[in-house]
């Protein structure tokens, strides 16, 4: 007995390791699949990270008996389905096995069941959160700083990589998209090492939200601003309402209370997030005019707040969407089994009379899933995240839990939001931090116990 609980203690210190190299691995993901250091890095690093994970995964699958949980059948039969959908289009050769797409479903999977099943939980995200949230941070800083200089040229160079000012918005790690998404799975894994932490984390974690907060206010993903003000709004409501539990007897007083604090959460995070740009414009022309560079002062203009509502950018997501499902439903063998996750086969015809610029997706998690993986495929991820969903609400409102808990599946919610116009949590090859997070809250939500 005294073997195995050591065992046991030994591969779960691996697997706190393993995490904390992973969130190393996702801040720097970026620039590995674009080929920077060479092109077969991003394929041999996810590779590696793969089969290290899916040896974790039989680990725990046994040891934790998930073999005897539903939702982990339901988890492994999309997988599965993926694999036999691509073989029945590509037929069967080694190269089933070296798609991304299944590189990074293992490391996930990894994720979700180590937290379902280790002993301590918060173990798993604090070495995964500080990793991660310390290499964005330190790439925010680079990209911010490059960004600025590029001010001073004629030109301003447009490297989306290491960092530039493209359409009045702050983007690095290649897209502005990408780097939005990263810097607010960050700031939302700070928030919950704020909660849990001691004192040192606190203070490295309110360091970290500070300097998310810049970097996404410059940024100005309207996405992410929302995620971000529904999650702790989400939060906020929840918080209030387990205070007043003892406090206030009437359910009705603690519900409205509750909700009037999570709706003036929301609208505080909306206007705090874009007080980045205003303060960085203000800043960057006082110095400009102190040093007489009139081109500073003509690049610094293009700098601009964007609207939360841009019926523009709806419309063009509109077009993209009616567009996906038009091709969803071209033959009866797409809308069943989709296009595979092998295959390249881009949303084309979006903009029939503008231009001819084919989209990478659908920009929405369920008419892309739609669009690969078929109905069948759908309904096997609304299933899962209905069985997920179910656990995670009734945790987020059990007043008697930890306070934590109640805030990841408020986490988890906001980053499903961002499904509405991305990928969300559900990547088919490159993931962007998010994914990571909410399958670490869906093994929290799934856990038999409240650490």
């Amino acid at each position: 007995m005294n073997v195995k609980i050591k065992a046991d203690n030994i591969i779960q210190k691996l697997c706190v390791i393993f995490a904390g190299s992973l969130g190393f691995f996702s801040s720097v993901e970026p620039y590995l699949v674009n080929d920077k250091f060479g092109p077969l890095t991003d394929k041999i690093s996810f590779a590696i990270l793969a089969v290290i994970s899916a040896c974790f995964i039989v680990y725990f699958g046994i040891s934790g008996r998930l073999y005897r949980k539903a939702d982990v059948w339901i988890f492994f039969s999309l997988f599965v389905y993926s694999f036999i959908v691509s073989w029945i289009y590509y037929g069967f050769s080694i190269y089933l096995f070296a798609s991304r797409f299944y590189y990074v479903w293992m490391i996930i999977v990894f994720l979700f069941v180590s937290a379902r099943t280790i002993k301590n939980p918060d173990d798993l995200f604090r070495s995964f959160s500080f990793v991660y949230v310390i290499s964005i941070c330190i790439l925010g800083i680079i990209i911010f700083i490059n960004a600025t200089l590029t001010l001073k040229d004629a030109i301003p160079e447009a490297n989306r990589f290491l960092g530039c000012f493209r359409v009045g918005r702050l983007c690095g790690m290649g897209n502005a998209n990408t780097m939005a998404f990263h810097c607010m799975t960050c700031l939302l894994l700070s928030v919950y090492g704020f909660i849990k932490g001691d004192t040192k984390a606190k203070i490295f974690y309110v360091s970290a939200i500070v300097l998310l907060w810049f970097l996404i206010g410059l940024n100005n993903s309207r996405t992410v601003n929302i995620t971000i003000a529904f999650t702790l709004a989400a939060f906020a409501f929840a918080a209030i309402r387990k205070k007043l539990t003892k406090k206030i007897n009437n359910p009705v007083i603690r519900f409205s209370i509750a909700v009037g604090a999570g709706i003036v959460t929301a609208l505080l995070v909306i206007v705090v997030l874009m007080a980045p740009t205003v303060i960085y414009r203000a800043g960057v022309t006082a110095a400009a005019k102190i040093s007489g560079n009139g081109q500073i002062l003509d690049n610094v203009r293009l700098i601009y707040l964007r609207e939360v509502a841009d019926i523009d950018t709806l419309e063009d997501r509109g077009m993209i969407w009616k567009r996906s499902i038009e091709l969803i439903f071209k033959n009866p063998r797409r809308t069943l089994f989709g296009v595979s996750v092998r295959g390249g086969e881009e949303v084309n015809g979006a903009y029939a009379g503008r231009h001819d610029i084919p989209m990478p997706f659908a920009h929405n998690m369920f008419l892309e899933i739609f669009r690969k993986l078929g109905l069948i495929g759908l309904f096997i991820w609304v299933v899962l995240l209905f069985v997920w969903g179910k656990n995670a609400i009734i945790k987020y409102f059990d007043a008697n839990n930890s306070i934590g808990a109640i805030y990841l599946m408020a986490a988890a919610a906001g980053i499903l939001l961002t499904g509405m116009t991305e990928l969300g949590p559900f990547p088919f090859s490159v993931a962007t931090g998010v994914p990571y997070l909410f399958f670490l809250c869906c093994g929290r939500a799934m856990r038999e116990d409240d650490c």
